[in-house]
């Protein structure tokens, strides 16, 4: 077999269409079909069942992609080895950013990289805390950062920050958060992000320690959008700290007194073992410098 197929292979997989999967791999509808073909004729097992969306991963396909995405994670460790050996790091590291990229310094670690490791590349995906960590197990993240802890015995974590989150709404209710009890915090409605953000737990625990029970909620996954939802008077909501002070000196918002503010950790995190990497380790030593832990 060859690595053009298993790059093929994953593809498919994760688009379940053959005409994306040609995009992502910069291949035509019939290369695709010739390339899992051949694939399955020497594996002697099939990988894709159709269905009326496109195709879906057999019961055998399941099994043999995670396979196939370690055989081609092998393969760029190798090729970024062998650039090492010749005395330089170079790659592609595919992180998980949990929030906005100001916030996680993106920018300044993207120009230490540039500096420090020109041959190394980033690929940058945001998504929630719980998406990031089963994407590092599952090998189609490198590392990430996410919020809150890791329960995960095969990942590793470096602590880098751990900024307070308090409950605010439209600042033309601050005569009333100030006092507010549990049963006037309950007339309210609660923006409630994501159920793989640690945001949604928190706010489930001030909810049972308050005995707050919202009358209505909002879902919301981006930072961005519940800022604005809280700012315009939609609902109750958890903001950061560097974003509650702006919002609060810039008079769109107000605080809720009665529930305090609640630290949330921020770490970076990545598979146990491969810290030695070269690639994964140079990406270490910048976020370290970054975030001078």
């Amino acid at each position: 077999m060859e690595l053009y197929q298993l790059r093929t292979f994953v593809a498919v997989a994760e688009e379940g269409n053959f005409t994306r999967a040609g995009r992502r791999v910069h291949a035509t509808q019939p290369a695709v079909s010739a390339h899992i073909k051949a694939l399955e004729e020497e594996l002697g097992v099939r990988l894709f069942d159709r269905v009326p969306r496109g195709v879906e991963l057999t019961q055998a396909g399941a099994e043999l992609v995670h396979d196939a995405i370690e055989v081609l994670a092998a393969a760029n460790a190798l090729k970024a080895r062998a650039v090492t050996l010749g005395g330089e790091v170079a790659g592609q590291v595919a992180l998980g950013l949990c929030t906005d990229p100001a916030f996680l310094k993106a920018t300044s670690l993207i120009d230490l990289m540039s500096e420090r490791f020109p041959k190394l590349s980033l690929k940058l995906i945001q998504s929630p805390s719980g998406v990031i960590l089963s994407g590092i197990r599952a090998r189609t993240l490198d590392a990430g950062f996410v919020f809150s802890g890791n329960p995960y015995h095969d990942l590793e974590s470096i602590k880098l920050a751990e900024p307070k989150y308090s409950i605010l709404g439209a600042a033309r209710w601050r005569d009333e958060l100030a006092v507010a009890d549990a049963e006037a915090l309950s007339a309210f409605t609660w923006v409630m992000p994501a159920s793989h953000s640690p945001f949604r737990e928190l706010q489930l625990e001030i909810f049972n320690k308050y005995g707050i029970v919202p009358a209505r909620t909002i879902g919301a996954d981006s930072e961005e959008v519940i800022r604005a939802l809280v700012a315009d008077g939609k609902g109750l909501a958890l903001v950061r700290e560097d974003e509650m002070t702006a919002m609060l000196e810039s008079g769109q918002a107000a605080e809720c007194v009665l529930v305090g503010r609640h630290p949330v950790e921020v770490n970076f995190v990545f598979r146990k073992g491969e810290d030695s990497l070269p690639s994964l380790a140079a990406i270490i030593e910048l976020v370290r410098r970054t975030w001078e832990c």
